[in-house]
């Protein structure tokens, strides 16, 4: 029982706190997204999400580009298979330019789409990212945490209407072996990437033809 009670303390602390979740990969197609949220499946997944314990859907949702490199590393992923997932380097180039989509969500809810990002159960007794770490991201650009998967770092890129704005991709570390071939880039699934397209097509940033310019160049381009 003492675990029951830990978890929902965690939890009802963490709800009272608005965060924007950004997404430049998959779930900026809101179907998509919802998944991490209310659970299921959308088109050319191969597997269901569990989604979080607060199912309510965003409270709003905005779009902005920053000057961050898209790009797709990994041989697979569970959820699409053969083809690389979308990560986003964490430092910021001039040259480059990333289409993101942000969530206003809680504080909770983005903890459990970081469990479920990296492949963790949502029902922790501990958040992944509490309170502490949300001002320690903001002064300092940048969090590794304890504990994950390929998801492993959470990045605020700013503010938008006050409320911080946190992303979530690999560490500097891991952007190294991408960068040196220890770990593989691979050009994304074809369903993978047809999420983004639609994504980035409904949230009326690009074209369909646009989008699949983009996606490809992020995918080609040296890192």
């Amino acid at each position: 029982m003492a675990g029951e009670s830990e978890t929902a303390s965690w939890r009802s602390e963490l709800a009272k706190v608005d965060v924007w979740y950004a997404s430049f990969g998959s779930n900026m197609w809101k179907p998509r997204f919802l998944c991490y949220i209310q659970g299921g499946q959308a088109a050319g997944m191969k597997k269901a999400c569990v989604g979080a314990m607060d199912k309510t859907p965003p409270k709003e949702t905005t779009w902005r580009t920053f000057p961050n490199r898209l790009f797709f590393g990994r041989e697979s992923t569970v959820t699409w298979g053969k083809g690389g997932s979308a990560f986003l380097n964490p430092l910021t180039s001039p040259s480059d330019q990333s289409h993101m989509c942000f969530y206003r969500i809680t504080l909770e809810q983005f903890n459990d789409v970081l469990f479920q990002e990296n492949g963790m159960k949502v029902d922790s007794e501990t958040p992944l990212f509490d309170l502490s770490a949300l001002q320690l991201v903001q002064n300092n650009g940048s969090i590794p945490l304890a504990k994950s998967g390929w998801y492993g770092n959470v990045v605020c890129v700013g503010k938008e209407s006050g409320i911080p704005i946190l992303t979530m991709t690999c560490t500097l570390s891991v952007l190294e072996k991408f960068i040196s071939g220890e770990v593989p880039l691979r050009p994304p699934a074809k369903a993978y990437a047809n999420s983004l397209v639609m994504g980035l097509v409904e949230g009326g940033r690009l074209s369909e033809e646009e989008a699949w310019a983009y996606i490809d160049n992020a995918a080609s381009k040296p890192l």
